[in-house]
């Protein structure tokens, strides 16, 4: 008996404690911030009047942290994260940067434990702060937090929400169309084969779907018409800001398998975020619930739209099909707009043909057509303006 405890049952012990001493040490490892953004609006016709979302290298939990707080503000507490250096931090310090009607900071401390602090000063008379959880690509843990326009809210209840909030929007001649080509200046996006540049292929198309655009009609405006960077909140800032009625985002694909190709479209759909916290009344949370269900509809209506008549403008080139479909994500270009938006994967700049296909002037404008067509086509079916 002897031998067995000493042979078997006592290195057993050890390995058993050793391993739980591990775990109980990761339980309490820090979780990184690793970026946050920034969403703005200064058009009085939006519900939301400003989102910050963020990203974790793993599960977080959050508190209201009620000794923070008072009449004119609300802090939450993340135990165990820490504010990951260099972008995450200029990141931080250029929303500390943000001169408006309200402020938020982000810092960490060691009081009551380890953590962070989030503080949203603002006026409870003008905004309402409520945060949902969502999993992001690449398998980070995001939270979205957003301060919602008392006054619409106090406006819609007083008209019984009658009939939809375009209702109350500023009524303008043509339909205003934002074309945001990715990335640009020092982020060159996807780097493919023969050193095709996914940021190069993004402009070239950008700008075609904006003339053609045009040319049918619509107002337009383009995130960026030339080779430099532009933030993800920027983009959307600037789109909210010039009461855009649709975003339409466009990338180019890669990935390590060289045989991946094809066209995807993404929207976002409401039901790929969780509830967490919320200031608003349930009849209020109502109106905000069927306000972003009316938002994902129309996104969904345009990004089928698109996606079909970009996959048949471009079938004569292939020799199969390259519809990969429309997919659901939630991506930052998606959850930082105030008005439905997509974001469309025009190909793999890792596939050999497809990424010569789209460096070449005929595919980029079939693929320009395409996308313009089947915005127009999805737009003259419905009430959008």
């Amino acid at each position: 008996m002897s031998k067995i405890i000493e042979n078997f049952l006592i290195p057993l012990f050890v390995v058993i404690s050793v391993l739980f001493a591990f775990n109980s040490l990761r339980a309490h490892d820090s979780v990184h911030l690793n970026k946050l953004y920034h969403h703005t609006t200064d058009s009085p016709v939006h519900l939301e009047k400003a989102t910050l979302s963020l990203y974790f290298s793993g599960d977080v939990r959050v508190q209201e942290y009620k000794n923070g707080c008072t009449e004119k503000s609300c802090t939450f507490f993340f135990a165990h994260v820490k504010i990951n250096s260099g972008e995450c931090e200029s990141m931080v310090q250029q929303l500390h940067n943000y001169r408006g009607l309200y402020a938020i900071t982000v810092q960490e401390v060691m009081q009551p434990s380890p953590g962070l602090l989030i503080t949203f000063n603002c006026d409870p008379a003008y905004y309402a702060v409520s945060y949902e959880y969502f999993d992001s690509i690449g398998l980070q843990k995001g939270i979205v937090f957003r301060m919602y326009n008392k006054e619409l809210l106090n406006h819609l209840e007083n008209s019984h929400n009658k009939p939809i909030l375009r209702t109350l929007m500023i009524p303008h001649k043509a339909p205003r169309i934002a074309i945001d080509p990715g990335h640009g200046g020092s982020d060159c996006g996807a780097k493919g084969c023969n050193g095709v540049q996914e940021k190069d292929i993004c402009l070239a198309i950008g700008t075609q779907v904006g003339n053609l655009l045009e040319q049918q009609g619509c107002s337009v405006m383009l995130t960026r018409n030339k080779d430099y960077t532009v933030g993800l909140d920027e983009r959307t800032s600037y789109a909210n800001s010039a009461q855009a009625d649709l975003f339409v985002s466009i990338h180019a694909n890669y990935a390590s398998n060289q045989k991946a190709m094809g066209v995807e479209t993404f929207c976002l759909k409401p039901s790929l975020l969780k509830q967490g916290y919320s200031q608003l009344s349930d009849e209020q949370s109502q109106w905000v619930h069927n306000n972003l269900n009316q938002r994902a509809e129309m996104a969904n209506t345009v990004a089928q739209s698109v996606q079909q008549h970009v996959c048949n403008a471009v079938a004569k080139f292939h020799d199969t099909s390259v519809d990969r479909k429309v997919k659901y994500s939630v991506s930052q270009v998606l959850l930082g707009t105030q008005m439905p938006s997509l974001l469309i994967e025009v190909g793999f700049v890792s596939h050999p043909k497809e990424a010569r296909l789209l460096n070449d002037n005929e595919y980029q404008k079939s693929i320009a057509c395409g996308i313009s067509d089947g915005i127009l086509s999805a737009i003259s079916s419905q009430s959008f303006f």
